[in-house]
Parts: structure tokens; C-alpha cells; sequence
């Protein structure tokens, strides 16, 4: 690999243009729901069915970009992809014309995190993985956050071409992403492509080649310890990173009786928490292993339940509100342990060659589980009370933390030898 995208210099361009764009996305999270209501004139089914084409289209073309990537280059993969990113926001302001803009913006989405795992190994190396996904993670906590504020000023100022800035501005920063992952990828390319070994056995044979693009796409689902990684994606992130959003501001103010300046409050303490902390925590998951730390992780999780818990019981609204900012600052650590783990996990258990559609099989249960958590926990919170929803959230923890000490006893998949592997990994 090409030394220079392994310097600090690149790192920080790549992750300016991250911050770029999630700074975009920012404008428009909280907006565009409220846009296509009040200003679309969509029914409640309406604009659930733009969300949901937007979730359908990332989940279709998602294992197709992951097996395509496992024949090589996920960098221009990847700027294809901010391509229909940018697009995407841009077509929604057009009269009519927000189904084809959740189609463009869904497949834009399912495209860059599908190769994104082949993405920063093939630009930062495997070592280099880790340390640049809780990178990620902390821009995003800081600038969606700011971006949410600037989208709400704007807003209240502008109206309706309050809204449509908005979402230009979102589109072309993912287009000014796109220029600067070009850079990076360009700087980061091999102009000589290392020599090719013989494979000291069968399972180091490249995969590439082998098999049409849906058996590829498909492998990941019917490898039996692959399944456990999924398993634990998908517990992960229906009762930890999915709940943030979607689920615990009802929770808390259902069950803590907060506002919606308390909860905004709390969500605005957990974003502040993930940005301070995120640095210290990756250290902490060096020592003690991808696996270990999601089981630290759950362990967190399981700890915030009981800050959340106290926060249901006492009667100022300003200790209800102490102990939720609390909860959320415990809940953050554990996010902290989790996002620099999970993919250096599905490199460790995806068979040489194939990396790119495994990485991609876990992008589609991330999916898959931000829609589970709102649809399965709500319902309970709903039908059982906080009790309920407590159990339930518990026993997902468990699962999580089975799925982790399953995978810690099988061990990782024999690897081929460095130099193969990087000559795989081309871009």
C-alpha cells in the first residue's frame, strides 16, 4: 500500500469530507419528515412510505455493491455513491418528484456503507480501521448536532426555502465529499501491485472469482459462524445505536415526564459525551480487543438502564433530568466501545477475498435493525410498560453478549499471507 494516505495528512482530508457531509445530513435529519408533511402535503402513510422506499433501496442494492467490491476498487465504488447521494437531496425539492428522491438517496446510502469496510483497509490498512471508524463516529456526533441547529435556524427564517437550502446544501456536501475521497483515493493508489503468492492452503484461494455475483452476495447468511457476527450487529444495533433516535426520546418522555427541551437536553449531553470520550474509550478497546470491548459495551448499556430506571423515580424534574443527561453519558461510553469494533470483527471472521460482501451482509442487517427498533420496542414499551421494555432491552443485551463470547471461542478464520491479501485489496 501506498505510504501517503497512511499519514496523518490523509486521514484528516478524509475525514474533513466526512464532516462535510455529515454536517449536510445534519441540516436535514430532524427537517425532512416535518418538510414532507407540512410542505409536500403527504398523509402520515405517505411519508412513512418515503422512508421506507429510502430504507428498500439501501437493502436492495447493498449486497449487489458489496459482492461487486469483492472484485476490487471500493474507492471508486465508493465516489460512485456520493454521486447518488448528492442527487438524491437535490431531486426531493422538485415538485412530485420524492419517490424518485428516497430511490436515488436509499441506493446511494446502501452503496457507500456496503464497501466502506474495503474502503478505509484499502486507504488506511486493517490496522488503520479501528482507529478511523471511532474517527468517524466522533465527527458525526458533533457536526449532525451542529448541522441539526443551523437546519432549525434556517427554518424558522426562511420557511419553506428554509427547507429547500437545506437540502442543496446536503446534496453538494456530499458531492464536495466525493471530490475529496477522490484525492484520497488517487494519493492512495499502488502504482505497483505486489506479486501474487501461491496460497498455503485451500481457504487462502481468492473467492473473487468463484461463483456468481448472488452466491457471493448471499455467502455471509449461510456461513454458520459468520451468523453469530450478524446476530450481534443486529442486537447492537436494535437495542443500543438504533435507540437514540427512534425510541428513547418517547421513552423518556412517556417515563421520565421530560419536554422536549429535556430531551433534546439529553440527546445534546450524549452527542457532547460520544465527541469527549470517543478518543479515550478507542484506547481502552486496543487493550482490550474488539470482542472483549462489545461485551464491555452491553455491559454499559445494561448500567444506563439502571440510571434510566432512577430517573423514572424521582419527583423533581430536575433530578428526572440529572439522571436521564447521566443515562445518556453512560450509553455513550458504550457506543464509544462499540463503533470502532464491530467491523474489525467481520474482517477477523470473513474469509480472504470475500471481505467486501460480508462487510456489505452487515450494512443490511444495520438496516434491517434501525427499523426493527422502533417497530419491535415500541410496541412493547407500549403494550408492557417500562418494566417491559426494560426486560426486553436486557435480554437483547445478552444475546449481543453471547453472540461475543461464541465468536471469542471459535477464533479468528486463518488468514493468507500479508502480501496477498494487500494485492486483493486493490483499489
Amino acid at each position: 500500500m501506498d505510504s501517503d494516505t497512511t499519514t496523518p495528512a490523509a486521514r484528516r482530508r478524509y475525514l474533513v469530507g466526512w464532516g462535510i457531509s455529515t454536517l449536510g445530513s445534519g441540516l436535514v435529519f430532524p427537517l425532512t419528515a416535518v418538510y414532507l408533511r407540512d410542505h409536500l402535503d403527504l398523509s402520515v402513510f405517505g411519508v412513512s412510505l418515503y422512508f421506507g422506499l429510502f430504507a428498500v433501496s439501501g437493502l436492495v442494492v447493498n449486497p449487489v455493491a458489496g459482492a461487486l467490491c469483492d472484485r476490487g476498487r471500493p474507492g471508486w465504488i465508493a465516489l460512485l455513491a456520493t454521486v447518488f447521494q448528492g442527487v438524491g437531496p437535490a431531486v426531493l425539492v422538485l415538485p412530485g418528484a420524492h419517490v424518485a428522491a428516497a430511490l436515488v438517496s436509499g441506493a446511494g446510502t446502501g452503496i457507500f456503507y456496503a464497501v466502506l469496510t474495503p474502503l478505509l483497509i484499502s486507504l488506511f490498512g486493517k490496522d488503520g480501521l479501528s482507529p478511523m471508524l471511532a474517527a468517524q463516529y466522533r465527527v458525526s456526533a458533533g457536526t449532525v448536532g451542529a448541522g441539526a441547529l443551523v437546519g432549525g435556524v434556517l427554518v424558522g427564517s426562511l420557511g419553506v426555502s428554509g427547507y429547500r437550502a437545506c437540502f442543496l446544501v446536503n446534496g453538494l456536501s456530499f458531492l464536495l465529499f466525493g471530490l475529496v475521497l477522490h484525492g484520497v483515493v488517487r494519493r492512495g493508489r499502488t502504482p505497483v501491485r505486489p506479486r501474487r503468492t501461491t496460497p498455503e492452503s485451500p481457504a487462502d484461494t481468492p473467492a473473487t472469482d468463484a461463483g456468481p455475483a448472488w452466491a457471493r452476495a448471499m455467502a455471509p447468511f449461510t456461513d454458520r459462524v459468520f451468523l453469530w457476527v450478524l446476530l450481534m450487529q443486529g442486537m447492537v444495533v436494535t437495542f443500543g445505536l438504533g435507540q437514540v433516535e427512534s425510541v428513547t426520546p418517547i421513552v423518556l418522555h412517556d417515563s421520565a415526564d421530560l419536554t422536549v427541551t429535556g430531551i433534546g437536553v439529553v440527546l445534546t449531553v450524549n452527542s457532547l459525551a460520544v465527541v469527549v470520550l470517543q478518543g479515550r474509550v478507542l484506547r481502552a478497546v486496543k487493550r482490550l480487543g474488539h470482542l472483549r470491548s462489545v461485551q464491555v459495551a452491553v455491559a454499559f448499556w445494561a448500567l444506563s438502564l439502571v440510571v434510566l430506571w432512577l430517573s423514572t423515580a424521582v419527583t423533581p424534574w430536575q433530578g428526572r433530568l440529572a439522571l436521564a443527561a447521566c443515562y445518556a453519558a453512560v450509553f455513550a461510553v458504550g457506543e464509544c466501545l462499540v463503533s470502532p469494533s464491530i467491523q474489525p470483527i467481520v474482517v477477523d471472521n470473513a474469509p480472504p477475498g470475500k471481505v467486501a460482501s460480508y462487510s456489505a451482509s452487515t450494512s443490511f442487517i444495520h438496516g434491517i435493525s434501525n427499523l426493527t427498533a422502533p417497530s419491535v420496542c415500541l410496541p412493547v414499551f407500549s403494550a408492557l410498560g417500562f418494566a417491559g421494555y426494560l426486560g426486553l432491552q436486557l435480554l437483547g443485551y445478552a444475546a449481543a453478549a453471547l453472540a461475543a463470547v461464541v465468536l471469542a471461542a471459535h477464533g479468528r478464520r486463518p488468514r493468507p499471507p500479508a502480501r496477498e491479501t494487500a494485492s486483493r485489496m486493490s483499489r
